[in-house]
């Protein structure tokens, strides 16, 4: 599967008309869900199963990450100057220490277990990739909401940069919530 420009545009926040050569106009906006079908298609670059085998790898420390509670290790998926939009009420955090921090303590009250399902990757150019990954987040209370959950789903867009070390990292990801959450919200609290 491949991405075409105007998905990457679209990922990075840009209009349409960047991906034809003009002037970015950043929005910052995600990809609607009824465009994403017809995203993966046409890219020119032919990428090593390597790279794509190496970027899933990396996503996939992502969970170990955050349900094992070792936000640092998030170094290891996110580069230092790395954009999230994690939506409301944690909005846009940058760079990578604030996306650890802030991660860390809206979950401070939760354990957590992060499952991944439907996944597209495109690598774009030898330096250059993009990701859509469905996910299921179950928060579980602890102390007083012991037994209770809420559970999120949703999907995380993703751009990805190849580093020096040639390690792949996300330098911009959009969470896009699927539907609302479904549980007891106090338990946040």
């Amino acid at each position: 599967m491949h991405l075409s420009i105007s998905f990457y545009a679209a990922l990075l926040g840009l209009s349409a008309s960047v991906a034809a050569g003009s002037a970015p106009l950043t929005s910052g906006q995600p990809v609607p869900q009824f465009d994403l079908p017809y995203a993966f298609q046409g890219a020119e670059y032919v990428a090593s199963p390597s790279d794509v085998d190496a970027l899933r790898n990396t996503l996939a420390l992502y969970p170990l990450a955050i349900d094992g509670k070792n936000f640092p290790a998030l170094g290891l998926v996110f580069a230092t100057n790395a954009v999230a939009n994690y939506t409301a009420p944690l909005n846009v955090l940058t760079p990578l220490s604030t996306i650890e921090s802030a991660l860390e303590a809206s979950l401070a009250p939760v354990t957590t277990q992060h499952s991944f399902g439907t996944q597209a990757i495109d690598i774009l150019s030898p330096n250059t990739a993009v990701s859509v990954t469905y996910f299921t987040a179950t928060h579980f209370g602890i102390g007083q909401f012991a037994g209770q959950i809420v559970t999120a789903y949703g999907q995380y867009q993703d751009v990805w940069d190849k580093q020096e070390d040639k390690s792949w990292r996300i330098s911009y990801r959009n969470l896009v919530y699927m539907g609302p959450f479904i549980g007891n919200l106090s338990i946040f609290t």
